[in-house]
């Protein structure tokens, strides 16, 4: 055997095997022999089979799989040996390989395209003028979201006069075009939120009313979505999708949530165990939160501005014809190589991402342990602020643990998000972003 490596580009080389009968024959002897011990044909006993017959029924398939099986193992180790660091995996170069007969020994050559893994420089320093957003949350926002609190935590009171903002229940009868009550057409009872309708005109119409008072709408012209008028009105959704007639709406109640009051009985409600004397302090607990809650999307839009920095500062060649040939083969029956073509900035970008997390991972010896991945599986059973748990509660939880870790599928999510974060914390160590204060409006208009 002779193998042999022939460079074709900067980034691209073949691999050259030349085999000759010595390094196959006998393995496939060995194969055939078996073969025959166990071959079972009508006329011979078992294991009598004549070794002519077997080779002539399986000696070229036979062959071909002990080459192929050589080639694999022989590519392999070469690549190991000369340590070669590969962009996707070896391609079979089918128009330098000749049409190979497996019939009768003979030499043979076999070639495999590579593409190879480009050196680059990874610019991680603090000159990349990348930002860190850190959201800061207004006032207004805070407020909403107190207000919004406020009125999932009222109460809900009967009223005489409705205002915005009020649920009313009532009866439903469907009209004719005359604007009768239409004989068997849709009668029901339910309620609505006209604060919900996308219809302003109609929406209107339901303010000042009283219990008594008879409201005539449109109920697809009010909402506009027909799981909504589906139901409002107690029907399908496929007879809401057809539905464009006008309803009386006789009403027979109107509740209206009272906010909660702004008392020490709210305060503990809403943050157990934190104190909070005053509406001020609320404000401000809300604040910080709902800032520590904008931390993912800051950390999300880094990330991002990181990666495009160091794709675009690190200036990888890549073997494009190379890639575009290995993606359509890896990816058989479901890729094209017009779609590939189409797509290839995408791949090729992702590519580029892979190699410099992949140098990064290595030379700065980044890991997740399965230690850590079990700590998030326990985290699942603590929560905050409960008593530390006794060693007979560990014991069990850890068992639970065990068969957790048996699921291949969230072991492997986990261990993504821990390098993800490590990856995070290890390019804002790096980069040493500018940190910027920015409201929340404003960092939506970034994205």
């Amino acid at each position: 055997m002779n193998i042999e490596l022939q460079k074709t580009g900067e980034l691209t080389a073949t691999v050259k095997i030349d085999l000759s009968p010595a390094d196959y024959e006998e393995k496939v002897l060995k194969v055939l022999k078996d073969y025959q011990r166990k071959a079972q044909m009508p006329g011979f006993r078992p294991g009598k089979v004549p070794f002519g017959l077997t080779k002539k029924m399986y000696g070229q398939a036979v062959t071909a799989d002990e080459i192929n099986k050589l080639l694999g193992e022989s590519l392999d180790s070469f690549i190991r040996e000369q340590n070669l660091d590969l962009l996707g995996n070896p391609l079979a170069n089918t128009g330098k390989t000749p049409q190979i007969d497996f019939s009768e020994p003979a030499e043979m050559s076999f070639y495999f395209d590579l593409g190879l893994s480009p050196q680059f420089e990874l610019k991680l320093d603090g000159k990349s003028g990348i930002i860190y957003h850190r959201i800061e949350v207004s006032d207004e926002i805070a407020r909403k979201y107190m207000d919004d609190l406020r009125r999932r935590n009222g109460t809900l009171t009967d009223v005489e006069v409705s205002e915005k903002g009020d649920l009313l229940k009532g009866d439903f009868a469907e009209l004719d075009a005359d604007g009768n009550v239409k004989p068997e057409g849709i009668i029901s009872n339910g309620s609505v939120n006209p604060e919900l309708f996308k219809d302003e005109t109609i929406q209107a119409l339901f303010g000042g009313v009283k219990v008594g008072d008879v409201v005539k709408f449109n109920p697809m012209q009010a909402s506009g979505n027909a799981t909504d008028v589906a139901a409002m009105l107690g029907i399908s959704k496929e007879q809401a999708e057809t539905l464009n007639a006008e309803f009386n709406f006789t009403v027979t109640g109107i509740s209206r949530m009272i906010p909660a009051e702004m008392n020490a009985e709210f305060f503990e409600k809403i943050y157990p165990g934190v104190e909070i004397a005053d509406e001020a302090a609320l404000l401000e607990q809300i604040k910080k939160d709902a800032a520590g809650s904008f931390v993912g999307e800051s950390d999300k839009k880094f990330f991002n501005d990181a990666i495009k920095y160091l794709i675009e500062s690190s200036a990888i060649e890549l073997p494009d014809e190379f890639l575009k040939r290995w993606l359509v083969d890896v990816n058989q029956d479901k890729l094209t190589a017009e779609e590939v073509e189409k797509n290839y900035d995408d791949y090729a970008r992702s590519m580029r991402w892979q190699l410099i997390e992949n140098r990064m991972i290595r030379e700065h010896n980044i890991q997740v342990s399965e230690e850590e991945i079990r700590d998030v599986f326990r985290s699942y059973f603590q929560r905050p602020g409960s008593a530390e748990m006794d060693e007979d509660m560990k014991m069990r939880i850890d068992g639970i643990v065990d068969s957790f870790m048996k699921n291949k599928e969230d072991v492997r999510r986990i261990n993504d998000q821990l390098f993800e974060q490590k990856i995070l914390t290890f390019l804002k160590e790096k980069i040493q972003p500018e940190e910027q204060a920015i409201s929340y409006e404003d960092f939506a208009k970034l994205q």
